[in-house]
């Protein structure tokens, strides 16, 4: 009797008999057909000898066919990579489900195709019931395949293996879109549903559909760099520097691939490698501020500050949203803990990275103008719990310096340091950075965690500013009752501040570290 086969899904039985009488799967050497991903095949528990003897029949007939065949165990290593990279969930072990992630799994290694099957012991036959999926289209089709039962299992089995690889055809690879032509066609609308996905914020969704899209074109330049981004979106820095080295083994002339693995490398850690990779951009993009603050970066991340400078000071010179700003700009930006990315920051972003780098570097009242400029444009996303206290937190050391200079002002007259005119000069100056950080205050969107500390913060920085109104005008008028308000107004600056930071400490449980 000659094996049974019954396509369910794509093909009649004749036509399925006609191409078994050919023989052999033409262009089965693996040029013309994909790996394959092989799951156990599945059985009742009292034919799990025949089940298991299948599984090795398959395995062995497919490999000496030509394939290249990943078995799919719990101890499988295709499945240890697949958890590993975050594909499939741990749980999946515990459960034992594994078709359950079959397409991940698939990715995962760069199968084209999978394998599923489950055997049954007849009377007089054995049956086998097949899936076969194609990993980039997503089609698949059923084959049911019945040859006669002699008793003996492993020969059964081997003949079961038999008839599964004379049913793997070109013609069947072709119909589930699994052929080299076919899994080309089928990349295109992977890689279109990744770009959908990433627009929605679904980078792991994206990120299947991009490198399912690399299994039908391992080379195409756009998938490549999409799988990168994806990667990168992810955190998953290291892998998408592999993916954009790739891209530039491709396009090793391309000045805006070089760009992109210099910023791969840099957040993969790999400082030199970044270097290098924008200097062979440079050698294009010259002036191009990306390139500039990609080398700064570099070097920075070397530990050359002072190269990191250089490249900083001709960095802020080209940006027309830098114009202005404070001549120690390039140094904080070498030398602060924070790294701030000035070329990659959206224009609405720039502001509130500038003002923390200020505030952090000592340079306060430019910090907290940048930061009130910013605010007053309009409404702004309130800030993170954890980003407000950070920022607060030098904010207030701003407060604090502006109040005791401000006691320093009349210490300084009493001693002779400072004349009339001098003295009200400097109680001006402090008076408008007092109502900067009020303004300031008043213009900060919170959590509504955070809201009743904030609203006790505001109320803080109106007391000092007004406290030191008072005191303008007490050097202005001299009348004796403007500086008594002056001290209590400054009295009350420091205990609403104080109620301001314990308050949101209970709120959050903890300070966060600066």
């Amino acid at each position: 009797m000659s094996p049974r086969l019954t396509y369910l899904r794509l093909s009649s039985a004749i036509a399925l008999a006609a191409v078994l009488a050919a023989g052999p799967a033409r262009g089965a050497s693996g040029k013309d057909s994909p790996s394959l991903l092989l799951f156990p095949v599945r059985s009742h528990w009292l034919s799990e000898p025949l089940a298991e003897a299948v599984t090795a029949s398959l395995s062995n007939r497919l490999t000496d066919a030509g394939y290249g065949v990943a078995e799919m165990h719990r101890d499988s290593p295709a499945l240890q990579l697949a958890v590993s990279e975050d594909w499939v969930s741990a749980d999946i072990l515990k459960r034992g489900n594994l078709e359950a992630a079959r397409e991940p799994l698939a990715v995962a290694i760069g199968a084209g195709a999978s394998i599923a099957g489950e055997v049954v012991e007849r009377e007089a036959e054995v049956g086998l019931s097949l899936l076969v999926a194609a990993t980039v289209s997503e089609k698949e089709t059923h084959l049911e395949i019945g040859v006669p039962r002699t008793g003996n299992r492993k020969a059964d089995a081997a003949e079961l293996a038999s008839g599964v690889v004379a049913a793997l055809t070109p013609e069947l690879w072709s119909s589930v879109a699994a052929d080299p032509e076919g899994a080309a066609r089928s990349a295109q609308a992977r890689h279109a549903a990744g770009q959908a996905a990433m627009a929605e914020g679904m980078y792991r969704e994206a990120l299947l559909d991009f490198d399912a899209a690399l299994i039908g074109a391992p080379g195409n330049a756009d998938y490549l760099s999409a799988a990168a981004e994806a990667r990168a979106a992810l955190g998953d820095y290291s892998g998408a520097m592999v993916r954009m080295r790739t891209l530039a083994a491709i396009r090793p002339s391309d000045a805006e691939v070089a760009l992109r693995l210099g910023y791969a490398a840099l957040r993969a850690g790999e400082a030199v490698r970044a270097e290098s990779a924008f200097l062979a951009a440079a050698e294009e993009l010259r002036n191009d501020p990306r390139v500039v603050e990609g080398l700064a970066l570099s070097a920075r991340a070397q530990g050359e500050t002072g190269r990191a400078e250089e490249y900083y000071q001709v960095l802020v010179s080209i940006l027309p949203a830098l114009s202005g700003a404070p001549s120690a700009l390039p140094w904080l930006l070498a030398n602060a803990e924070e790294t701030v990315v000035l070329t990659g920051a959206s224009p609405d972003q720039l502001p509130r990275q500038l003002g923390r780098l200020y505030l952090a570097g000592g340079h306060a009242a430019e910090g907290v103008a940048v930061l009130l400029a910013y605010h007053l444009e309009g409404d702004q996303p309130p800030y993170e719990d954890e980003k407000y206290m950070r920022l607060c937190a030098r904010i207030d050391g701003e407060a604090e310096t502006v109040a005791r200079a401000a006691q320093g002002v009349f210490a300084a007259q009493a001693l002779g340091q400072f004349s009339d005119e001098q003295a009200a000069s400097q109680m001006d100056y402090l008076h408008n950075r007092s109502e900067a950080m009020a303004s300031l205050a008043e213009q900060m969107s919170t959590s509504s965690l955070l809201e009743p500390a904030h609203r006790y913060r505001v109320l803080a920085y109106n007391f000092l500013n007004q406290s030191n109104f008072e005191s303008l005008m007490h050097l202005r008028t001299r009348e004796a009752e403007r500086q008594r308000r002056a001290d209590l107004l400054r009295t009350a600056f420091r205990k609403s501040l104080a109620q301001a930071r314990s308050l949101a400490v209970d709120l959050l449980g903890a300070e966060p570290e600066d």
